[in-house]
């Protein structure tokens, strides 16, 4: 890959590296600083997603109107860093709260929904045709890796300097990320789009991207089974925190330790997957990965006994899901670049991520309320026999499988 690739991967992965230290961070923080219960960690993972379902379709049009990309991830690397720096002044000097996590997670999701779908389509700036799949699985490798090195890190280091050290280090990680995009030599322009005749409002636009899911056979069976899996995942998601930190009682140095076998999981579903492209059809990696992640999520509830014993459990519950999910995204990445034109990709992302945010928006809320009602415990079995049921609704997705054309931009389903 050329140095313009290099540096948009490093920046890419050095900002998910820091995350990784947010994320570790706010869970410790919100349960062992401020004693937060299981519906209020609910509420913390909700407002993560909760802009994704408010502004996703329109950032998806956004990011494919956008005529200077790179600019937009500077900035809003600027802004996530100035809000996570904020949290961290705000954690050491006693100030911040419950709610503090709450803003935090509502500005950073919000940030995301946008991001996301530049990264994804600016690469095509970057790294020609052909290259595209292998690119992306290249990014998503590197994710992958440094959530290893992140979570193998952030327990630690937050256990014994602190909450603020841990948000401090993911400001400085934005920082970085800023500083590679500004590196790249490549002109800072879109990828050409092929409905560039006339400017649409952005509404309309927006429905391009739901008219394409909808025009294509394996996406819109599909759609249905991502959202159930999307909120059932989330209440996982609110429930695993505290179940760790609470139930199992796992020390909170081994916490950050814990999630690095899940980052190393996602690697290797990740270069596993990659190395499939090719041989397996992208429609059976997606399912495939997808049903492999549904079955070993019932290894989390599992998880008690002696420390050690409960903690591996745990480990399995949580790690197979990400390696078998690496590898239905490397699946369905293809089926994006593949069948899905450039032009409205961004839509096409947003729209899909709309769907299944607002059900992860609806899943965290019910997972931490759950847990409040029956218990932690009781609550993961029941979002673990959901997560088995639905994959009665991947049938259509089955029986969808065959090689399907490009839609076009504007089709009618």
């Amino acid at each position: 890959m050329s140095r313009d690739f290099r540096a948009y991967w490093a920046a890419e992965v050095t900002s998910t590296f820091g995350s990784v230290f947010t994320v570790t961070a706010i869970g410790i923080v919100a349960v062992r600083s401020f004693d937060a219960s299981a519906g209020q960690v609910g509420v913390v993972t909700a407002a993560a997603t909760l802009p994704t379902v408010v502004f996703a379709v329109l950032s998806g049009t956004v990011a494919d109107r956008l005529r200077r990309p790179r600019r937009v991830l500077m900035a809003c690397d600027a802004v996530a860093a100035l809000a996570v720096a904020a949290v961290a002044v705000g954690v050491w000097r006693g100030w911040a709260t419950v709610w503090w996590l709450v803003a935090l997670n509502l500005v950073l999701g919000g940030l995301s929904t946008l991001v996301e779908p530049v990264y994804f389509t600016h690469l095509g700036g970057l790294v020609d045709g052909e290259a595209l799949v292998r690119g992306r699985a290249r990014l998503q490798s590197g994710e992958y890796g440094a959530n290893v090195v992140g979570r193998a890190l952030a327990g630690p280091v937050v256990a014994v300097f602190g909450g603020a050290v841990g948000f401090a280090v993911d400001a400085a990680s934005y920082v970085f990320s800023f500083v590679s995009l500004m590196r790249l030599r490549a002109p800072d322009r879109a990828v050409p789009r092929p409905d560039d005749e006339g400017e649409e409002s952005l509404l309309r636009e927006a429905a391009a991207g739901v008219r394409a899911v909808a025009g294509h056979p394996f996406l819109r069976a599909l759609t249905g089974f991502l959202v159930a899996w999307g909120a059932i995942m989330a209440a996982i998601t609110a429930l695993t925190v505290s179940f760790l930190l609470g139930t199992l009682r796992i020390p909170t140095a081994w916490y950050g330790a814990l999630f690095a076998f899940t980052g190393l999981a996602g690697l290797a579903g990740s270069l596993l997957g990659g190395r499939w492209v090719g041989r397996i059809s992208y429609p059976v990696l997606t399912l495939g990965g997808f049903a492999g992640a549904i079955l070993t999520s019932l290894l989390l509830p599992v998880a008690a006994g002696p420390l050690v014993v409960a903690a591996s459990l745990a480990v399995l519950g949580i790690a197979l899901p990400v390696f078998f999910g690496a590898i239905a995204n490397i699946g369905l990445t293809g089926v994006l670049t593949v069948d899905i034109p450039e032009g409205v990709l961004g839509r096409v992302l947003a729209a899909l991520k709309t769907a299944t945010m607002t059900a992860q928006v609806a899943g965290a809320l019910l997972g931490g309320l759950l847990g409040d009602l029956v218990g932690v415990r009781l609550a993961l079995w029941l979002c673990s026999v959901a997560a088995l049921g639905s994959l009665v609704l991947a049938t259509p997705a089955v029986r969808s499988m065959r090689p399907a054309a490009a839609v076009p931009v504007g089709a009618a389903p």
